[in-house]
């Protein structure tokens, strides 16, 4: 009996270390088809959108920056990718992909910034899981709480009206506007943190 258990165990364990093995497989293998997608559908219109009015001279796709933040809980490597716009070879505006925990899930933020005027040029949600007909109307272009972000100073970090600011919420769904606040706050610091490394690596090709 005790043969026969230990041979289930060993069988058991092969198993799972076999499905292990295939799932960081199938992982790796459509982690880049993925990626390719989001950067096709979502992010190059948007930038497109925020970036074009300011003729700039390089592609911010191509020379996009991926900064390492180490590693979460898991060990897993931290990235962020900021995509540079530069005229004339100085850097002109940038745009990185953040997220924040909302009601049902990560809040991810496409933020732009205008570094010349010291302004967001404007947000973009990339994914949100958030109460239809409440929070995902942070996934509506068209939104007023998505509008009123162009324009804004980013120096002294937007905050909501509730909170002292000049952003104003959507109608119940604070949770969801507080998580969309964060992001966007998210990526100015980062930029903030690393920008040096940013106008260093990211130029003209």
């Amino acid at each position: 009996m005790r043969d026969k258990i230990w041979y289930m165990a060993v069988i058991l364990t092969l198993v799972g270390f076999t499905a292990g093995l295939a799932l960081a497989g199938v992982k790796q293998l459509t982690d880049p088809i993925i990626q390719s997608r989001l950067l096709e559908k979502k992010i190059k219109p948007s930038l497109e959108r925020f970036f074009d009015p300011l003729e700039l001279t390089n592609n911010p796709i191509e020379d996009r920056v991926t900064l390492d933040l180490g590693r979460d809980e898991l060990g897993r490597r931290k990235t962020v990718d900021v995509f540079v716009g530069k005229t004339g070879g100085a850097l002109r505006a940038v745009a990185l992909k953040t997220a924040a925990p909302g009601y049902g899930g990560d809040v991810e933020v496409l933020t732009a910034l205008d570094l010349a005027k010291k302004e967001i040029l404007g947000v973009k949600t990339i994914s949100q899981k958030e109460t239809k007909g409440l929070g995902a109307r942070v996934g509506d272009d068209d939104e007023a709480f998505i509008q009123q972000w162009a324009g804004l100073s980013y120096e002294h970090h937007p905050a909501l009206a509730a909170h002292g600011g000049e952003v104003d919420a959507i109608s119940g769904a604070t949770i969801t506007s507080v998580a969309f606040v964060k992001a966007v706050n998210k990526a100015i610091d980062l930029f903030d943190e690393n920008r040096d490394k940013i106008a260093e690596s990211g130029g003209d090709r």
